[in-house]
């Protein structure tokens, strides 16, 4: 009677459900508790189902794990909503922010379906313990058997394997043949585990028990797990016990990366690929014998002395340029930001001037505003125009006359029309206009791409009815699978539009941001290999012009035009000491009485 009614904690009736429950992974912030109000049931089913991790924008990789991870009040709609929204997050991932969610969930063990979503979460972040655990409990046997889909015993069958009964777990495979399994992998994997087999499966992550077997038995992990794995796969596979003795302190880092950028590393994950900034070095003093003496001064010899090495800013814009994607550049920046901030803050003249304008572009990947200022001005080449529109939308104080000098600059039609795509997005993103939206009404400015006005629609509806996640579940599914350089600049602008109307203008902005530095994006070529001592003398002989050596480093951001994609004939690259030979047919070699009296006129004609 003495507690006072303040400590006394409450909730809608609503929050207490499923939908309450909440588990973000780490690094993001939960959305408000309001975010599903509003939805239509149809439509929010349907997101559910047909969202995927291909997110490619890494602004939507955050947004949407954002909401679904998310706990509010619950919409209206039934329980198959709900389970729509777990299997969503088993698909999207980290496994182990996916395991906590299932952990949240009040009375989990009353509902089946949500019993086996939970089991193959913890089968694929490793508590196998806690998996069988499930599968042991009293009442779900009985809730399975009436179904006529195999799984339940697929499931049993792992965990009597991982039980070490290796007849238990070949009679659950039979009874899941009988119930029309038909795929020869599981028992497979069940006779790998119990012991050494001549023909091991291959190795699979498309489950949890798929993926747990697969590690028990010690199967070769996929070559291709650094470049096209699901987040579903990387994710636990990094955080298995015995993942460093696996693989290869290179291929770690690979798979290591990959999860980086498709947004399943923890923090102190995606830290490890941090370059820090090297310690200074002191030459050693000489060492002095008290019995000899000081020491004397001989002239030494002058040995070659190694080159010193780059200056780490050099390092840090040749990784970022090096990026050819839009994850790739957005990693690149958030690796290196809290060391590029600290030395502009204390020792800027460390920074190379031609490093400048590529660490400012990662600064505006970034979203770091006052540190890509202080490298502009300090940088010999100018920001790009796309680049210096997304550091104006990003600067509270800016106006339109930025976009307005951006669209007067281009000089031909087809610029005027990206130029125009370039202003539609800055004033999505909140950019005020004056007078400026006139442009939009010319003929064909800006075109639009079919097949997506289905789902801008259901978009613009969505953010009238004011519901968040609806909002932000359709933002990801409308760009799903498109690179932010190609994606359909109608779609990206209603997509800011809608997310800056429902509240969620930070995500906006930042959406906003990663599409106009994707189209940005100057891909540097691919590195020509070392050259070896044979061919270093071989192209000294036939050429005594000494090459410089290539800096690595982006002179200009903006595209190239027709006229400069080909080099003058007498104009070698950097890379290149030996022009390559031509396929026209050349004239046959001049006698040696030719040499003395050179001819009137070419001795060739130039084709038609």
């Amino acid at each position: 009677m003495a507690q006072s009614i303040r400590t006394i904690e409450s909730a809608p009736l609503q929050e207490v459900g499923p939908w309450g429950a909440a588990a973000l992974p780490l690094g993001l912030e939960r959305l408000d508790s309001d975010l599903w109000q509003g939805a239509d049931p149809g439509t929010l089913k349907l997101a559910f189902e047909r969202i995927g991790p291909d997110l490619r924008f890494p602004a939507l990789q955050r947004l949407v794990r954002q909401a679904v991870f998310s706990g509010g009040s619950a919409p209206t709609g039934d329980l198959d909503l709900a389970r729509a929204r777990f299997l969503a997050a088993n698909r999207l991932g980290p496994s182990e922010a996916v395991t906590r969610l299932f952990q949240t969930v009040p009375r989990l063990s009353a509902d089946p379906a949500l019993v086996n979503l939970a089991i193959d979460a913890a089968f694929r972040a490793g508590r196998a313990d806690e998996a069988c655990g499930w599968v042991a409990s009293r009442g779900l046997d009985e809730a399975n058997e009436r179904s006529s889909s195999p799984n339940w015993m697929e499931t049993r069958a792992t965990c009597y394997a991982l039980n070490g009964e290796a007849a238990a777990a070949n009679l659950s495979v039979d009874l899941a043949r009988s119930k029309g399994q038909t795929d020869t992998w599981l028992g497979r994997a069940v006779a790998a585990v119990s012991g050494p087999v001549t023909n091991p499966p291959p190795f699979r992550a498309d489950s949890g028990h798929a993926l747990v077997l697969s590690m028990k038995a010690q199967l070769k992990l996929p070559k291709a797990l650094a470049s096209s794995a699901d987040p579903t796969a990387l994710s636990p596979i990094l955080n298995w016990p015995d993942f460093e003795t696996r693989v290869s302190k290179d291929e770690a880092l690979l798979i290591l990366r990959r999860a980086a950028q498709i947004g399943v590393a923890s923090p102190s994950q995606e830290a490890l690929l941090r370059v820090p900034l090297p310690a200074p070095t002191a030459l050693p003093a000489p060492a002095t014998d008290p019995a000899l003496g000081p020491p004397v001064d001989v002239a030494a010899p002058r040995l070659p002395q190694p080159a010193p090495p780059p200056p780490v800013a050099e390092t840090w814009a040749k990784t970022f340029n090096q990026a050819t994607s839009a994850q790739g550049r957005a990693l690149e920046a958030r690796l290196l930001i809290e060391e590029l901030k600290s030395l502009v803050d204390t020792a800027p003249d460390q920074i190379p001037p031609l490093a400048m304008q590529s660490l400012a572009e990662a600064a505006l990947w970034a979203g770091d505003v006052r540190l890509a200022k202080a490298l502009e001005i300090r940088s010999p080449i100018p920001l790009s125009p796309r680049q210096r529109l997304v550091l104006a939308f990003l600067d509270p104080a800016a106006g339109d006359r930025l976009v307005q000098r951006h669209i007067e600059a281009a000089i031909n039609p087809s610029a005027q029309r990206q130029a125009i795509r370039d202003a539609l997005i800055a004033w999505s993103a909140g950019i005020p206009t004056s007078g400026g939206l006139a442009t939009l009404v010319q003929p064909g400015l800006p075109d639009i791409k079919g097949g997506q006005a289905g789902m801008r629609t259901a978009l613009t509806l969505a953010a009238e009815r004011g519901s968040k996640g609806e909002v932000a579940l359709l933002v990801g599914l409308a760009l799903q699978g498109q690179e932010p350089a190609s994606a359909d600049a109608e779609t990206v602008a209603i997509a800011v539009r809608a997310l800056r109307r429902v509240g969620l203008s930070t995500q906006a902005v930042d959406l906003a941001r990663e599409y106009l530095l994707a189209l940005d994006m100057a891909v540097p070529t691919r590195p020509v290999p070392a050259p070896t001592p044979a061919s270093q003398a071989s192209a000294a002989k036939s050429n005594p012009v000494q090459t410089t050596p290539t800096t690595g480093l982006r002179a200009n951001t903006s595209a190239p035009s027709q006229s400069n994609t080909t080099s003058p004939a007498g104009a070698a690259r950097p890379s290149q000491a030996i022009p390559a030979p031509s396929t026209r047919a050349s004239a046959p070699k001049a006698e040696p009485k030719a040499k003395t009296k050179a001819p009137s006129k070419p001795s060739w004609t130039p084709p038609k």
